[in-house]
């Protein structure tokens, strides 16, 4: 019979799995020895001896890093109390959203005790008070939050932080905001106490932000499993195709995280040093919430996917709560896009100086795509991608003429949208009957990029947007993207139905109820659109192949 595998022995019984507990385990683990029947069949045995190796030594290796680190932390702590009283507590200078958290945390987490405390068992005396005390202190809660008056609870958040080893160095203000933030906390955690007098002995739920760590404890050293952002970046392409420039958007977005933070990797990445860079990206670039929260979601997409592939353990972009960014101040950003003004919709559609004055043929896909396409987009709220996107066979007839947007932003921007009735009055069953004869499938043929990133469309948003800004003198806050603010507008003016409006402009749907059926009908969605009128005189765009002015 061939070697038997270590810890592994033959009996007058059958085969045996012995492994002697290294004496300073021993109290942790319970027993001297581990022991365990192997039965009588040998290659079963070797087989289910060298597994039972491998468990029983990972065991001990946990066993020996716990045992390290509560020694450490008794070291620590024996330190801790060594430094004069007078210099032991840590001054907190500022109330941070990690603050409130970690508070937040630290105190559900201290339900734990009670928990024990009740199954060693309560006499009526204890029970009777701890009642009377959930009763007061919930009522003394619901107060407090529904006056904001939190002070008779700034004691007990000062008691949190005393213990450990931390005392607050704010402003009045920003402590009051502080318990404020951390009393739905400690409401909550009444709530399970009263549940728990109830003999529902319920668990506290566990929240984003860890704990608030100790003074006197080391910093957590996330492990490293030895991905680098660039592989976390090759397998989120794997995962599938994505548009060439939300590819670019995201390798530029992880190469400045990487540089911001070059002692991170994605398995030691936290939530502290997300925010951090977040805000470096504000402080730096001048980003809004609204760009912040962009880069946020598409670099956390990455983690999404390598989470879900159990390449990594946790996404620290989950559910973070850029709002946080949001300028609070009720003031104009004049960053914001703003629909068109019925005097801008004038000008650029005007024979005088718009774009029915730019005849010839070159930038922004030539003259029939640099009319049409604003017009679309204007009457239909469809985005300048989707515009661009279509043709001559996403153009239907029946039931009514309508188009059919096949390629949305999502699966919710795929739609069949009505062409409205202006469109039809100035021609354009007219030009996509012209383009179809000449054999184009695309309903502008000229409307090209020679960027590999890049949508053709881009080419005509990029004219338009420089056109209306240096040509008209308009302001930043309108781009080509304001048509489909103009049309969601007189939608709303229209009195149109928000479910309908929603279906027209390819928002996403908001309950699952709304995914259910195929929607509205295209009549009903074309009754619906005749009610936009617009005060606008608009010329009749020149027919395809017509001669133009160059």
């Amino acid at each position: 019979m061939p070697a038997l595998p270590r810890n592994c022995y033959k009996t007058p019984h059958g085969f045996l799995f012995r492994i002697t507990v290294p004496e300073a385990l021993r109290a942790a683990v319970g027993k001297r020895e581990i022991k365990k029947s192997l039965g009588k069949d040998y290659r079963e045995a070797v087989s289910h001896a060298k597994l039972l190796s491998v468990q029983v030594d990972r065991q001990f290796c946990e066993l020996q890093e716990k045992s390290a680190q509560q020694h450490q932390n008794q070291d620590a702590l024996n330190s801790y109390f060594k430094t004069p009283a007078d210099r032991r507590l840590k001054a907190i200078t500022e109330v941070t959203p990690e603050l409130a958290g970690g508070l937040r945390s630290l105190w559900l987490a201290g339900l734990e005790a009670d928990l024990v405390w009740r199954r060693e068992g309560l006499d009526d005396d204890d029970y009777d008070e701890l009642a009377q005390n959930i009763t007061q202190v919930k009522g003394m809660i619901a107060k407090a939050l529904a006056r904001g008056q939190p002070d008779a609870f700034i004691p007990a958040v000062h008691n949190l932080l005393v213990g450990r080893g931390y005392q607050l160095a704010v402003s009045v203000e920003a402590e009051r905001k502080l318990v404020l933030d951390i009393l739905p906390a400690i409401q909550q955690g009444y709530d399970i106490l009263e549940q728990r007098q109830a003999g529902r002995l319920v668990n506290p739920p566990k929240l984003d932000d860890p704990p608030l760590r100790a003074v006197w404890e080391p910093a957590p050293v996330a492990p490293d499993n030895g991905l680098a952002w660039q592989q976390l970046l090759d397998h989120w392409r794997k995962d599938r195709i994505r548009p060439a420039r939300t590819t670019q958007e995201v390798e530029t977005y992880i190469n400045a995280l990487a540089t911001f933070l070059p002692k991170a990797s994605p398995a030691t990445l936290t939530r502290a040093q997300v925010t951090e860079w977040l805000r470096n990206e504000r402080e730096t670039r001048g980003n809004g919430a609204k760009t912040l929260e962009k880069k946020g979601t598409l670099v956390g997409a990455l983690f999404s996917v390598a989470v879900k592939d159990e390449l990594l353990e946790q996404n620290p972009f989950a559910g973070f709560d850029y709002s946080r960014f949001a300028t609070k101040e009720g003031i104009e950003n004049p960053d914001e896009r703003e629909p068109f003004t019925l005097e801008q919709l004038k000008r650029i559609f005007s024979k005088g100086e718009g774009l029915f004055t730019v005849n010839k043929a070159g930038g922004g896909g030539g003259y029939h795509a640099r009319v049409w396409m604003p017009l679309l987009s204007l009457y239909s709220g469809a985005r300048i991608d989707e515009v661009g996107s279509l043709s001559v066979s996403d153009i239907l007839r029946e039931p009514v003429p309508h188009l059919f947007i096949r390629h949305g932003k999502n699966q919710s921007s795929v739609r069949e949208v009505p062409i409205h009735p202006k469109l039809i009055e100035l021609g354009f069953l007219d030009y996509v009957d012209a383009i179809r004869n000449a054999g184009h499938e695309s309903l502008w043929p000229f409307l090209r990029t020679e960027s590999d990133t890049a949508n053709p469309s881009e080419t005509q948003g990029k004219w338009f947007n420089r056109f209306i800004h240096k040509k008209l003198g308009m302001p930043s806050n309108v781009v080509f993207h304001s048509f489909r603010h103009n049309f969601k507008d007189m939608c709303r003016d229209a009195l149109i139905p928000r479910e309908i409006h929603q279906a027209l402009t390819g928002h996403a749907k908001q309950t699952v109820g709304d995914s259910y059926g195929k929607g509205h009908s295209l009549e009903v969605k074309l009754d619906q659109m005749k009610k936009i009128k617009l005060d606008l005189a608009i010329p009749r765009p020149a027919p395809y192949g017509s001669r133009l002015i160059t």
